[in-house]
């Protein structure tokens, strides 16, 4: 009832009736001197400390107090008493059976009629399961981003209902996540708008048949980036919403190689149909002047040349690449009879294995096209191949220029053959990369961009003249 309610009764106002309330109250209860003595345990707090009523004017609280935790009690109380002011602290204490336990202390100053500072009231309350039960679950957040983070994983839980997705370091970074996006709408924006609507779909799926689910799908991050990810977990079906928790990991690299080698086997396929008429035309433009075995001992450095260049150009060797020994290995087979058919310069560079791999399926291409139909083809013709680094919008590029002249005039073709479509769709793979294909009058022009940093400390080797770059 309301306090006023409650005073109008003389009865429930008598001290027996505090007393009864106090003593069986389910919690331990205290009241102590301006000089912090105790001067009263109710029954709880008495069998805590086992300490019998009688002698509670001889008991010293603070002894119970565990060693280590004397310093972070000292000063809070020592501020309360002396600022007359409410107090909130936890501690040790040690309990009648030797066991420590964990008690939380809320007191409030009481005052005399007149004022005056009469020490503080105040109860305690054993939270050591609750902190127990908070640094298991601390340990166990812990160990599972040590987990996440030696994994690559990251690791999150939704509720769409409530509109809340809250993710870890590692997932806000795999999803592209600020750390203020926590939202499940968030969450959604970042999915790619093509793919958007199948992962709702299947996710809603997933949660009305109750089976866990395993997604990989495309997400943007700030500044247009593309990235593919994989999501795996657990959701459950609620009248709000749906609920989950789950994992996901960035299989951008993954997903790029697979696209790789599915173009590699198609290349690789029209490489076959092509490779009889490629090695006729490496065989009826070695010089048949000399000897057999001059004719011989040519042409087969020339077909051991191609085999070399064919498994280079297609896989790549390491994790990243010379440039130079990758052109020159790509364009051997072509140079044997004439080495000044190819003039080759640019300055020292080194690729990451899937740019390699592209600029060696990328010059296979053009030589092999030169070869049967371009500049390759007659004695008159001639390429300029060269790579400088550029810079444009503040990012730095490596262009790489091929520059067919003297061939047969050339003209695109009537419809995209495999060679065009690799020049344009194998690019189309990296982010930020891009190419362009040309039929001009005097020959096939191509230029090829990629977003990569070049070494600054090396020394220039010798650059395409600048009227020749398109």
């Amino acid at each position: 009832m309301p306090w006023k309610e409650f005073e109008k009764h003389a009865e429930a106002n008598s001290p027996q009736i505090y007393r009864t309330v106090i003593e069986g109250a389910p919690a331990m209860l205290w009241l102590g001197d301006a000089e912090g003595k105790c001067i009263f345990l109710n029954r709880m707090q008495r069998e805590f400390w086992d300490v019998a009523l009688e002698d509670i004017p001889n008991f010293d609280w603070s002894n119970s107090l565990h060693p280590e935790d004397v310093a972070q009690l000292a000063e809070p109380f020592r501020k309360a008493m002396e600022t007359q002011t409410e107090m909130q602290v936890e501690a040790r204490y040690r309990r009648a059976d030797g066991v420590y336990r964990i008690l939380r202390t809320v007191a409030e100053p009481r005052f005399s009629e007149t004022g005056e500072f009469l020490g503080m009231v105040g109860v305690n309350t054993d939270v050591t399961e609750q902190r127990e039960s908070e640094d298991k679950l601390r340990r166990a957040m812990e160990s599972l981003t040590l987990a996440t983070n030696a994994s690559r994983l990251g690791w999150g839980v939704w509720d769409t209902g409530a509109d809340i997705a809250e993710w870890d370091p590692r997932g806000r970074e795999i999803l592209g996540l600020t750390p203020h996006e926590t939202t499940a709408e968030a969450w959604r924006r970042h999915i790619h708008p093509e793919d958007r609507a199948a992962v709702c779909s299947e996710l809603e799926a997933c949660a009305e048949s109750g089976r866990t689910f395993d997604l990989v799908y495309r997400v943007l991050h700030p500044g247009g980036k593309v990235m593919r990810v994989q999501g795996t977990g657990v959701l459950q079906k609620t009248p709000e919403g749906v609920r989950g928790t789950g994992l996901v990991r960035d299989v951008t690299d993954q997903a790029r190689e697979e696209e790789f080698q599915q173009l590699v086997i198609q290349e690789l396929n029209h490489r076959i149909k092509n490779l009889l008429g490629l090695v006729n035309s490496l065989v009826s433009q070695t010089s048949a002047t000399g000897d057999a075995a001059s004719y011989k001992t040519t042409l087969q450095g020339r077909l051991r040349a191609l085999a070399t260049t064919v498994g280079m150009s297609a896989y790549g060797s390491s994790s990243s690449t010379n440039l130079q020994g990758l052109v020159e290995a790509v364009l051997k087979p072509y140079l044997v009879d004439r080495p000044d058919s190819i003039r080759i310069s640019g300055p020292p560079s080194r690729l990451p294995e899937r740019y390699a791999r592209i600029v060696g399926l990328v010059l296979h291409e053009l030589a092999t096209n030169a070869v049967k139909y371009g500049a390759l083809s007659c004695v008159e013709g001639r390429v300029e191949l060269g790579w400088n680094r550029v810079s444009e919008n503040g990012s730095d590029r490596l262009q790489i220029v091929w520059w067919e002249t003297g061939g047969p005039a050339v003209k695109p073709a009537s419809r995209k053959g495999f060679g065009s479509r690799l020049l344009e769709d194998l690019v189309a793979m990296e982010t930020g990369a891009h190419s362009e294909l040309s039929f001009d009058r005097t020959g096939i022009r191509y230029r090829l961009e990629l977003p990569i940093e070049q070494p600054s400390s090396a020394p220039a080797r010798e650059k395409i003249p600048a009227q020749q770059v398109p």
